[in-house]
């Protein structure tokens, strides 16, 4: 067993014969374990398919540890829109004029080094105003400037100050363009102006003859790193979760996890789990809720993804 721990999330690593041997129940931190001891979840890393069964009986449920949003950017503005509610169609034509209103210009070009500073700059202060915020963008700046020629930025500007921009990457080698980072400031969330950076982005990738486009990908336990508002924001946008390996051979794993305790997670929490775990050839997807009273407000969620619904009462 090995113990992680990330953004306050103990984490015990085991292989699939000592997931299914031991009494987690025994394990789950009650309330007089400090919050730096214990156990929170438990995970077997790239169970073996033939396992998944008998992990499953065990409470471990086989499931991606990522997931990648992906969307048709359709034939045109109209024919991606066409994939949102009749609600969120007219959230983005009233963000736009609330855009237009700020007096922002928009705009798209090549990425640049010093375009990718000053959008990281703006992503940190973003970042650091979430719960459990992780601002990773900082960590892939060599990466992205070694590549810079597949890169592009389309970005919100006032006085020629930036206000908000994402970051996209066009992935020939896979046929399919990458929303990869965003950010506005706080006074233009309110203004919803990542929307409007969002539709633009897929115009730039769709004239560049690009058929699919990801919107990033995300940790697969919503609540914890990314909150669930986030799931159903992306989908309202047309964007359905995919496991990140039908998109990228090489990008994530599969995992099995068994949540114990909620200390370190939003009640509710939920994950997207192989929906039949003798047989994972669909990689069909299913909502696995986590609540502390097992009970939860699926329905913003499952408007937005019809699925399976499976609630799961976690003490503590």
């Amino acid at each position: 067993m090995r113990i992680d721990e990330l953004a306050g999330l103990r984490i015990a690593v085991v292989d699939a014969d000592e997931a299914v041997r031991t009494d987690w129940d025994a394990c789950r931190p009650t309330g007089d374990v400090p919050s730096g001891e214990g156990i929170d979840l438990v995970r077997v890393l790239d169970p073996p398919p033939g396992r998944w069964p008998d992990l499953a009986a065990s409470g471990l449920l086989p499931r991606p540890d990522r997931v990648t949003w992906l969307a048709a950017t359709g034939a045109d503005d109209a024919g991606f829109l066409a994939g949102m509610s009749a609600k969120e169609r007219q959230g983005i034509t009233l963000a736009r004029r609330r855009a237009a209103k700020a007096g922002l210009t928009l705009s798209h070009e090549p990425l640049t080094p010093e375009a990718l500073d000053t959008f990281l700059d703006l992503y940190e202060e973003s970042v650091g105003e979430m719960p459990n915020g992780l601002a990773v963008a900082r960590n892939h700046r060599d990466t992205i400037v070694a590549g810079i020629e597949r890169f592009f930025i389309v970005g919100a500007y006032r006085d020629g100050v930036m206000q908000g921009a994402a970051i996209g990457e066009c992935c020939a080698d896979i046929g399919v363009a990458r929303l990869r980072f965003s950010a506005v400031t706080a006074e233009h969330r309110r203004i919803s102006l990542s929307r409007v950076l969002y539709l633009e982005a897929v115009r730039v990738v769709r004239e560049a003859g690009y058929a699919k486009v990801t919107l990033g990908n995300d940790p697969n336990l919503y609540g914890h790193l990314v909150m669930p508002g986030l799931f159903a924001f992306k989908a309202r946008l047309g964007f359905r979760p995919v496991p990140s390996t039908t998109v990228n051979a090489g990008d994530g794993q599969d995992v099995a996890d068994r949540v114990l305790s909620m200390r370190a997670l939003a009640d509710p929490s939920f994950a997207l789990t192989y929906r039949d775990f003798r047989d994972r050839s669909g990689r069909e997807l299913r909502f696995d809720f986590y609540s502390v009273d097992g009970q939860a407000d699926t329905g913003l969620f499952t408007t937005c993804m019809p699925a399976d619904v499976h609630i799961h009462r976690v003490e503590g």
